[in-house]
This record gives C-alpha cells, sequence and structure tokens, in this order.
C-alpha cells in the first residue's frame, strides 16, 4: 500500500473510531444500552446460530492471532506491530474489564427474553474483548495491505464479527462500539510505533512475537470456545496459518541453521 494510500486509510479508520465512540456516548446519554440491545440480538435471530457462532469465533484472540500470522507470512511489519498491540491492547482491555465489572446481559435480562447462543456470561461486560480484538486485527492488517479491496473485506469482516457478541447474547451495544473503536485506535498507535521505533522492527522482537504467534494458532485447533459449530473454522484456520509460517518462516530458519 503507498504511503498516500496508508494515509487515506488512516484518515478514514480514525474517523470510524471517533464515530463509533461518539455513537456510543450518545447511547450511554440517552439511556438506550438495553433497548439497542433488544433490537440487535432480535435482528440477529434472522441468521442461523452457527453464523453468529462462528463470526464470534473469528473475534476470538486466538482466531486473530492467527489471521494476523497468515497476512504476516507476506508482511512481516506484522511481527513486530501484533506483540505490541498484544500486550498493549490486553493491558487496556482487562484492566477496565475487571476494574469496572459491569454486567451481562444474561445477569440482567429474563432468560427468555434474548436469544442466547454458547455460555449464559454474566460479568466483565465493558468493553467487549471480543469487538476490541476482531477491529484491532482487521485495522491491523488493512494497514499493512497493499490494495483497498481486501482490506475494506477485512475491515467488513470484522465489523460483523464485533458486533455478533450481541447477536449471540454476550455483550451490550455499548461494549461492542467502545470495543471496536478503541481497538481501531490500538492497531493505529501500534503501527506509527512500529514504524518510529527501530527496536520494535529488531529480528529479536519479531522472532520473539513469531514463536507467539506460532503457539497460539498451534492452541486454536485445540481451543474449544464453548459455542456450536466452530471446531471446523477453528481447525482450518489453524492448519493455513501453521502452514504458511512453516512455509515462509521456520523452513528458511532451519536450512539458514544447516547451512551454518
Amino acid at each position: 500500500m503507498s504511503n498516500n494510500t496508508q494515509s487515506r486509510l488512516s484518515i478514514a479508520l480514525l474517523s470510524t473510531a471517533a464515530l463509533l465512540l461518539a455513537l456510543a456516548l450518545w447511547l450511554w446519554s440517552q439511556q438506550l444500552n438495553a433497548s439497542w440491545f433488544s433490537l440487535w440480538n432480535g435482528a440477529g435471530a434472522h441468521l442461523p446460530a452457527a453464523v453468529w457462532a462462528n463470526l464470534t469465533l473469528v473475534a476470538d484472540t486466538l482466531f486473530a492471532v492467527a489471521a494476523i500470522l497468515m497476512v504476516a507470512s507476506y508482511h512481516p511489519r506484522l511481527l513486530g506491530q501484533s506483540l505490541l498491540l498484544l500486550l498493549l491492547g490486553g493491558l487496556f482491555v482487562h484492566l477496565i474489564k475487571q476494574g469496572l465489572n459491569v454486567p451481562r446481559p444474561p445477569a440482567v435480562l429474563e432468560a427468555d427474553s434474548f436469544r442466547l447462543i454458547g455460555p449464559a456470561l454474566k460479568n466483565e461486560s465493558f468493553p467487549s474483548g471480543h469487538a476490541f480484538t476482531a477491529m484491532s486485527a482487521a485495522s491491523l492488517i488493512a494497514l499493512n495491505l497493499k490494495h483497498h479491496t481486501p482490506a475494506l473485506l477485512i475491515l467488513a469482516i470484522g465489523f460483523l464479527a464485533a458486533i455478533s457478541r450481541a447477536m449471540v447474547g454476550a455483550h451490550w451495544p455499548l461494549d461492542i462500539l467502545v470495543g471496536s473503536g478503541s481497538g481501531i485506535l490500538f492497531a493505529w498507535l501500534c503501527v506509527r510505533l512500529e514504524y518510529r521505533y527501530r527496536w520494535l522492527q529488531s529480528n529479536g522482537w519479531r522472532f520473539f512475537s513469531l514463536i507467539l504467534l506460532t503457539l497460539a494458532s498451534l492452541a486454536l485447533a485445540f481451543h474449544d470456545d464453548r459455542y456450536p459449530d466452530t471446531q471446523a473454522l477453528s481447525i482450518l484456520a489453524s492448519l493455513a496459518a501453521l502452514a504458511l509460517a512453516m512455509q515462509r518462516y521456520w523452513l528458511p530458519l532451519l536450512r539458514a541453521l544447516r547451512a551454518d
């Protein structure tokens, strides 16, 4: 992606993040969180549970890591950026989640008043970690692609994965909007930091990230996310990520070590 194209995408992403966070603020001020949840969750009932379950898997950290590893096999800068995102993003989300401990829909609403797919999660609702993961990973990948069409497709999938959290009954719209908006901001920040500081481009930093991403992609094949009909996608994504990493990184590294 050219500098001009990346600059335009960055502006579009920052504008989208600002819009999502402004919408979240308005939703909170108008006390529309519960009514919007009912609207989103009800609309999701028009599609099979397996669709939303697999989209929510896409927003899982292990799946996002596998997707990043696939793209990083052709765009090595993603290795350093993704490790930084995992560290900063994880700290941001979990500190707020555990600090506020906002109850989720299953802890507040009657069981028969909404559609629940998968486990009935009760605590640490705000912000949505899955929405943060989906949009931060999608934004990070998009900022490293050379063409805007696949970048927009990745972002659209990321947004669907984010809103799936309301469709499966796990999060309020406010959680999703804040998680998505902040995820975009953190992805943009990590790209900027990686370009600015040379130590984030070092072989050691990237190699540590490669090890972590490879192990996480392997774990995805055995991951039980407790949602229906997601095992096939988990295994497929895991195998694809591992195969690409092996071809692009690990086999060349082994050949180089043998040559020495």
